[in-house]
């Protein structure tokens, strides 16, 4: 007869009562459930009684090292360290900057702790700035000095020639930097928070001395383009749409959105070098119907408009413009005047 490999056969001693019993294997430990029950009761009196160093506040583990404490708090509790070493290496009192802000100076690590002033508060205490009644003149006066010895080249910025290609601190902080979320939190922290004049006047004039470079103007309305296409952002209008079937009913070939010098166009027509811009009577002020630009948008639109016209003239190419309201209540003439323009 076959012997079975899953029978009886290994004699143990059972660690719990000490009486000996047959197992399938020969590291048994417990001869039966009730024996198992008390082992593991056993040792959980014994884990209980054991007095550690460290207690998690949250789910009462015990931890020999402050560091396992803080990885258990971090990666389970979802605590930061910051938290955990003021709550057990500073018995819950939070650090103050020396220089008598009140505020909080930033955490290092666990090894070194808090930093003893907030970033730029040392030179308070270092040179005095902060109880000097002409404080606003000093630091003001430093600011001018700094910017001398940069113009200077004394003085030269710490990342000066490093790019995310050459350096791994600039790529790092890059991405680090440009996130999604960081900036939905910066634009949370901004909602809503009044400008003052000052400031929104430095913005005003940035962006005039900016946007009066034309290169510059050229070099962001490519990378608008190249956004559009690469992302596909730009959809069709229904009107867009509309002019589209019309084409395709006439049998001709055309282009959808086609770029011309970085600005795009609504269609091309290549074999008789035409290009077709669909405009809605309100965005483009259509003369029957809105004779003046009135908003802020309308004429940016038209500024855009006659740019398109200077373009084509410039580049020897046929600019056709069709009205909303001819497309819609017109159909029959708009069709004849393609026919007429393309033969």
């Amino acid at each position: 007869m076959k012997e079975d490999r899953y029978s009886l056969r290994f004699e143990n001693n059972c660690i719990v009562c000490g009486e000996k019993f047959l197992s399938r294997v020969t590291t048994a430990k417990c001869c039966s459930k009730k024996c198992r029950a008390r082992n593991r009761r056993s040792k959980k009196i014994q884990q209980d009684t054991n007095t550690y160093k460290f207690n998690c506040p949250e789910c009462t583990k015990g931890f020999d090292k402050y560091t396992s404490l803080r990885k258990h708090r971090s990666k389970t509790h979802k605590i930061p360290s910051e938290q955990t070493y003021i709550q057990f290496q500073l018995n819950s009192i939070t650090p103050i900057c020396k220089c008598g802000c009140g505020e909080k100076p930033s955490f290092l690590d666990e090894g070194r702790g808090f930093c003893e002033y907030k970033t730029g508060h040392n030179s308070r205490v270092v040179n005095n700035w902060g109880h000097n009644p002409n404080f606003k003149e000093i630091k003001k006066k430093s600011a001018a000095t700094q910017k001398k010895m940069f113009a200077s080249g004394e003085l030269v910025a710490w990342n000066k020639g490093l790019t995310k290609e050459t350096s791994e601190i600039i790529r790092i902080g890059i991405e680090k930097m440009n996130t999604p979320e960081r900036a939905r939190k910066i634009s949370k922290a901004l909602s809503g928070v009044p400008k003052s004049i000052e400031h929104i006047k430095k913005i005003s004039d940035a962006n005039k001395i900016t946007w009066s470079d034309p290169n510059k103007k050229d070099r962001a309305r490519k990378r608008r383009i190249t956004w559009f296409k690469t992302k596909q952002k730009h959809t069709q209008s229904n009107l867009e749409k509309e002019f589209g079937e019309i084409l395709t009913s006439l049998g001709i070939n055309f282009i959808n959105q086609f770029d011309l010098n970085n600005s795009l166009f609504d269609y091309y027509i290549p074999n008789k070098n035409i290009l077709i811009e669909v405009d809605g009577d309100w965005y483009h002020c259509n003369p029957n119907i809105h004779p003046e630009p009135k908003s802020v948008i309308q004429k940016q639109v038209k500024r855009n408009d006659r740019y398109k016209d200077r373009l084509c003239q410039k580049n020897n190419i046929k600019l056709l413009r069709f009205w909303e309201s001819d497309i819609n209540n017109n159909r029959t003439q708009i069709i004849e005047q393609l026919l007429k323009e393309l033969r």
